[in-house]
């Protein structure tokens, strides 16, 4: 079938949109859900029409396969493109990658590792902190407190003069039992 333009088909059939992404998509690396919506995200072209969540497109027209088949993917070269544990390891140890947080997130990870290599290599997999080798590191988690001290003040000021404190946990954002602590000096007791 030869279409001069795209942005012409109001309908599309999932042969056509297979078709246009196996041919216009895949040779630029988008070959996964992930890779498409990055893609999207991006701002990049997709005909006029065409389904921006192709898989629920689909699917209420009962004829959505799954993502593989819609990137050309079949079922003998799905499984044996992806590197052997070893080799992949070796590959993330060089980029530098130091947690699983920046392999989720390496936009431009190569089609030949895995989204899911804890799934993927299950048999050889001994934690991420071997996989990714000297460079891991644990992922800081940062305390962010809604409240700030001046906003307290005014809080414990505020009860001292009768206000609700569903109100108070209104007005600011948080929760009446973390109202509740303050007033009670479980919690803020240096302010």
């Amino acid at each position: 079938m030869k279409i001069e333009s795209y942005d012409n088909v109001i309908k599309w059939s999932y042969k056509l949109a297979k078709t246009w992404v196996q041919e216009n998509l895949v040779p630029k690396g988008v070959n996964s859900s992930r890779k498409f919506d990055h893609y999207k995200k991006k701002g990049e072209y997709l005909p006029r029409n065409f389904p921006r969540k192709p898989d629920e497109y689909f699917k209420k027209k009962n004829v959505w396969p799954g993502w593989p088949d819609f990137f050309g993917k079949t079922a003998e070269n799905s499984d044996k493109s992806y590197l052997n544990f070893g080799d992949a390891s070796r590959l993330c140890q060089q980029k530098g990658l130091r947690n699983s947080i920046e392999y989720r997130t390496w936009t431009n990870r190569p089609v030949n590792l895995p989204a899911r290599p804890d799934q993927f290599y299950r048999e050889e997999w001994k934690g991420w902190k071997e996989f990714l080798g000297n460079n891991y590191d644990i992922p800081e988690k940062k305390i962010v407190s809604k409240l700030s001290a001046a906003d307290v003040r005014i809080i414990k000021h505020q009860l001292d003069m009768g206000i609700p404190g569903a109100v108070l946990a209104r007005t600011f954002g948080v929760s009446e039992m973390q109202i509740s602590r303050i007033k009670h000096g479980e919690n803020w007791t240096k302010v």
